[in-house]
């Protein structure tokens, strides 16, 4: 998994609440025994005109995109950090949902209401895939959420160690706004360590763990 300790982008705002994660990634594409080639499969039933979504062999086969969804906006081409609206990633619990957004080249997803800015499966799927969510109060997401859209060259930086997103206005003010994040996950994410990764360094310990614990079964002797 790629560290995540610094990282600036353009921001693409989706001012959309309760945004499901079959939104996300439709159920149809779970069928897929891939772990890659999500990011043109994400938002397929709205990214496209009617009829285009991919099929889900192909995802490349995909039709014209639809003019009126907001992540089409063609200045937005190469955005890498995705505003959303609350309650990101609700429904079900499929991993794809993450993994459609971090292939389609977003590093960090920001939205409001600490507590309630995302659904707490998609936030632990989003950590254990290097994709930082993000919760700020309403009126610091709003500042960046409004800056995006008024202009499309706006962006953040987001100093994962130091804990600031600093908002990159294109008229050129800047602000510093502060968020959290568990420690726990913070460390995962700096150090580029999933939850397996992160158990296997102490692999030798386990190790020996396992070697001066007694048999759990003896084997059965033959006549």
């Amino acid at each position: 998994m790629e560290p995540f300790v610094t990282h600036r982008g353009r921001v693409a705002v989706l001012d959309w609440t309760d945004v499901n994660t079959d939104l996300i990634i439709p159920a149809r594409y779970l069928k897929r025994i891939e772990r890659t080639g999500y990011g043109k499969l994400l938002f397929a039933d709205k990214r496209y005109a009617p009829g285009g979504a991919p099929p889900i062999d192909d995802p490349d086969a995909h039709g014209p995109d639809a003019p009126d969804f907001p992540l089409n906006d063609p200045a937005l081409k190469g955005a890498t950090v995705l505003v959303a609206g609350r309650n990101f990633g609700c429904g079900s619990s499929r991993e794809h949902a993450v993994w459609a957004i971090a292939q389609a080249g977003y590093r960090a997803v920001i939205a409001p209401g600490k507590g309630e800015g995302f659904a707490d499966i998609f936030e632990g799927n989003a950590y254990n895939n290097g994709l930082l969510p993000i919760e700020l109060d309403e009126s610091e997401w709003r500042k960046i959420a409004d800056a995006g859209l008024a202009s499309p060259a706006t962006e953040v930086t987001i100093d994962l160690e130091a804990r600031v997103i600093t908002l990159h206005r294109a008229g050129g003010t800047d602000d510093a706004i502060p968020f959290e994040v568990p420690e726990a996950q913070r460390h995962r994410l700096l150090n580029g360590l999933d939850a397996i990764a992160e158990t296997l360094q102490h692999d030798a310990e386990i190790g020996r763990h396992e070697r001066s614990m007694p048999a759990w079964i003896t084997p059965a002797t033959t006549a």
